[in-house]
């Protein structure tokens, strides 16, 4: 309860926004692919990651890498 009334978050979703956000880190670097990222952030199902990268930043992961690779 202490943790949601200082963050605002759940830790779960703290937690998730956290491997999300390293996820878009690693996307920006090209070397690995999507299904990749996802099992090293620690997502267990691509669908899932999926999702919550949409809620997150409002573009699915093969959006985010081609308007990131645009702006370059």
């Amino acid at each position: 309860k202490k943790f949601k009334a200082i963050t605002g978050q759940s830790t779960t979703e703290f937690i998730r926004a956290i491997r999300v956000k390293r996820a878009a880190t690693l996307m920006k670097t090209g070397k690995y692919s999507i299904t990749e990222i996802v099992f090293m952030v620690g997502f267990s199902d691509p669908k899932h990651f999926r999702s919550c990268f949409k809620k997150q930043f409002g573009q699915t992961p093969t959006q985010f890498i081609k308007n990131y690779k645009e702006m370059d």
